[in-house]
């Protein structure tokens, strides 16, 4: 009687084993499937080359800004030659 019951045992065991490895070797093709899947989504969107969204650009100086300066500095200049002279 026991040895059958071994070899029940054992039965069930590789029964076991066997929907073991089954389900494993499943989410090894469900991973590889998903790798595949984001591998081809890189590429594509490396082939859609977008321009990303970046900060905008800082505000430059406009024409007022650069005629005050330009204007301070002949001011500064000239007072500076006159006291010179």
């Amino acid at each position: 009687m026991s040895y059958r019951d071994d070899t029940a045992a054992r039965t069930e065991r590789a029964t076991q084993l066997i929907d073991q490895i089954a389900q494993l070797e499943k989410q090894k093709l469900a991973a590889t499937t998903a790798d595949h899947a984001i591998e081809e989504v890189k590429r594509e969107l490396a082939g859609l080359s977008i321009a990303l969204p970046t900060a905008p650009p800082e505000a430059r100086p406009g024409l007022v800004a650069h005629l005050l300066v330009f204007g301070a500095t002949a001011a500064a200049s000239c007072l500076g030659y006159t006291l010179l002279t």
